[in-house]
């Protein structure tokens, strides 16, 4: 008979993180899921030590609960079972959130800042109190990427970030799996000017602190240079705009806030061919005498080569077989 796992965390692979990784994914995964930390065995007698009696509760929480308890035993019962099924409940919560955290340091511990810098108590915390009620296997994976990523590079996650996550259900990352994707330029999203349909997601952002803009009649002004292009990189491709020198452009859109580029990051969303596609059927519907293309880039000198991956057209060449995007 296999002997009953006695804890959620696989110890031993942490402990088998290289320092000074180990020591700040053991101090964090600890606190997090409640077990003392060994470092600190004083501090940690001390604070179980401070609830011990009625009277340490009454004066750690301000209330004469022993008082209480006294004139109705019952009420004792009945609020011991209440915290104790609460606790029950979001402790396996956290602990599956440490779970998967361990999990993701594992497969990116090549990539870990070298700092002894341990996490910010005051964000594990908020991280706990925020965290705790996600009962969604998909949400408990988005947080677990949350302290893996504070975990791997201290202070990259913001307490604002954490606050935020905490108002995110399946439409809202639905959401930002559709549009982090699309940044181009560090923080510009293109939207086709007057789509409502993309304008009311991105209300629902805004109102969220993903995005700003939504709404405004901001536009990108630009032009194709002396030779006829303009181009746009994404990474080792880019999107390219090649056609008569001179002609203008304007290019509609919002901008992705911090956060939502810092949540990118936490997901491993990195923009793609999503953004190219994107970007580029905006230009498509300004009929500019140009071709717009996703291309690879490459420099040789001062020289900017493009080597063509797909040509994208507003309609299908006669007699031509295209592949439909989007």
């Amino acid at each position: 008979m296999d002997k009953p796992e006695t804890s959620p965390i696989d110890w031993p692979a942490v402990l088998a993180l290289p320092e000074p990784l180990r020591r700040r994914a053991a101090a964090a995964l600890a606190r997090y899921i409640g077990v003392p930390w060994a470092e600190e065995p004083e501090a940690s007698a001390l604070v179980i030590a401070r609830f011990a009696d009625g009277e340490a509760v009454d004066s750690a929480l301000g209330i004469e609960a022993k008082e209480l308890t006294e004139a109705d035993a019952a009420v004792m019962g009945r609020a011991s079972a209440r915290l104790l099924s609460e606790a029950m409940l979001t402790q396996s919560h956290r602990e599956a959130i440490a779970k998967a955290a361990v999990d993701q340091i594992r497969l990116r511990q090549g990539e870990a800042d070298e700092t002894d810098a341990l996490i910010d108590i005051d964000w594990l915390l908020t991280l706990g109190a925020r965290s705790q009620r996600a009962a969604d296997p998909v949400m408990q994976r988005v947080w677990a990427a949350a302290l893996a990523a504070e975990i791997l590079h201290p202070g990259s996650v913001s307490v604002i970030l954490l606050s935020q996550l905490n108002k995110l259900g399946a439409r809202e990352l639905g959401l930002v799996n559709k549009y982090a994707p699309m940044v181009i330029s560090g923080e510009f999203i293109p939207v086709a000017k007057g789509d409502m349909a993309q304008l009311k997601s991105l209300f629902h952002l805004q109102s969220l602190g993903f995005v700003y803009g939504a709404g405004t009649t901001f536009e990108q002004p630009g032009e194709l240079d002396d030779k006829g292009v303009f181009w746009i990189a994404v990474g080792e491709e880019a999107m390219v705009v090649r056609g008569e020198p001179g002609q203008q452009w304007q290019l509609h859109g919002v901008f992705a806030s911090e956060t939502l580029q810092q949540l990118g990051r936490i997901l491993n969303i990195e923009p793609g061919r999503e953004a190219i596609i994107n970007a580029a059927k905006a230009f498509l519907a300004m009929n500019l005498k140009a071709e717009v293309m996703r291309a690879k880039w490459s420099r040789n000198g001062d020289q900017v080569q493009f080597e063509p991956i797909e040509i994208y057209h507003s309609k299908p060449p006669a007699g031509a077989v295209v592949e439909r995007v989007g």
